[in-house]
Order: C-alpha cells, then structure tokens, then sequence
C-alpha cells in the first residue's frame, strides 16, 4: 500500500467516524427498522418462523413479506402460505404518527374479513410467535425519546447503542438496540417489561448480502420470562414489485 493511498484511506475513516458520531438517536433508529427481516423496505422476501416453546416442542410457519415507503411511512405486508391452518392469513402494518403507534390491519381468509388490531392488543404475539405486533415495522420504543450511549461490541462488530422507553401500544417499558455501524442493521435488541424486568432478547445470528444491501439472514427473539424462542430464517430475496395499491385494506381481502 503506497503512503496515498495510506492516506486516503485514513481520511475516509476518519470522515465516516465523523459522520457516525454527528448522527442522532432517531435517524441511526429510521436507518435501522429498514433492515429488519419483517420490514425490508424496498425487497421481497420470504421467511421462515420456527418457535420453540419451554417444552421444547418447535412448530414452523412460512411467510411472504414486503416493504414499502409510500409518503414517507413504511408500509409492511407478510402473508401467510404454510402450514395450512394459517396459509392465507395477512397482515398490513402502517407506520405511525410521532408518539403514535403503527396502525395494523388483519386478514383472516376463514372469516374473509379485514380487522383492525387493537392498540391494546399490539403487544400480544403476532402469529403465536415470540415476536409481537409492535415488533413488525418498529422497535417498540418511542422515537422521540431515544438517547445514544456510549457505543460497544456485539459478536465484534462496533454498534451504536441506542436506549428508549416503550410506546404506549409496546409491551416494553425499556428498550436497548445494539445497531451495527456499518450496516445498520439491529445486532441485538434487549427488552424490559413494564416494571423493569428482562422480557425478551433479540439477536442477529447471520447477516447477508443483498446488491447493496446488507440484511439479517438468521435471527432469533427469546421471551426471557416464558422460555419460548422464535428463530427466523430468510429462505428467499429479491426485489420488491408490488405497488402502493397491494397495500390497503381491500388488497389484503383480494389476496
């Protein structure tokens, strides 16, 4: 390596730490939800859901799920195609307003009817997995109230460390992501309930590379209090071609 191209390298670092280090809470937190395997904004993908519970039995659900940005919130699809008792089953979530929760609508082919998703009910688990609504396209905490931390490692990796309470349709009282620096994607989550106790733990297990893109390929939640785990497995990715017309209300009912 010449002294240049020494140099130029070491200019570049330096411009990126700079660039890290002027980046706040809530824009390292936007960056961050693209990047999640349930709302990969702008690809198509389909995944694999396998949960085991505290008896250690494990059951397998398969989806389809897309993203989209469409006046500047993210629009989130996820149908349903295995096993059969919830092959049709749909799921729209919309981002919210600041200090809002995301607006979710629900399909189910068996009473071919869309129902909205109580707020109240956005923190029980979605698909009878360890993850819940609140998880589709947010991280559960409130936007407006995350503070960055002093940054750390996870499995190696730099991440910033972002910490927040919990918006009022989550399940948590406090929030604490761990978000890769060069890719932004969420390297570990850690969830307390509302008095404070551990709840559950989300990790990224395997990272892939998708074009210009790097997304989580494996990732598991863990309930801390119930035991039970939910390991995700993307299974397919490619680029999205829906448009904004698949993600209303009357497109979930059309299939």
């Amino acid at each position: 390596m010449t002294r240049r191209t020494c140099w130029l390298w070491a200019l570049s670092a330096l411009l990126a730490a700079n660039a890290w280090a002027e980046e706040s809470a809530q824009e390292i937190s936007k960056k961050s939800r693209e990047r999640g395997a349930l709302n990969l904004v702008g690809l198509a993908a389909e995944l694999k859901l396998a949960t085991t519970g505290a008896d250690g039995k494990t059951k397998e659900q398969v989806l389809s799920t897309t993203s989209r940005t469409i006046n500047g919130k993210s629009h989130a699809l996820a149908r349903f195609t295995a096993p059969a008792g919830v092959s049709g089953v749909a799921v729209l979530t919309v981002e919210g307003a600041p200090g809002e929760g995301d607006d979710v609508s629900l399909y189910l082919p068996k009473l071919k009817r869309v129902r909205k998703v109580a707020k109240s009910d956005r923190g029980k688990a979605f698909m009878d997995t360890d993850f819940a609504y609140a998880d589709i396209t947010s991280s559960g905490a409130r936007d407006e109230d995350l503070k960055r931390l002093p940054d750390d490692k996870v499995e190696g990796r730099p991440c910033f460390v972002l910490k927040g309470k919990g918006d009022d349709s989550s399940p948590y009282g406090e929030v604490t992501m761990f978000i890769d620096q060069q890719t932004y994607v969420p390297m570990k989550v850690e969830y307390q309930d509302k008095a404070g106790k551990p709840l559950k733990r989300y990790r990224t297990l395997k990272l892939k590379s998708h074009k210009d893109r790097v997304l989580a390929a494996e990732s598991v939640m863990e309930n801390l209090q119930a035991g039970s785990k939910t390991q995700m497995t993307v299974l397919k990715l490619e680029d999205a071609t829906l448009g904004d017309d698949a993600f209303t209300e009357r497109a979930l009912e059309r299939g």
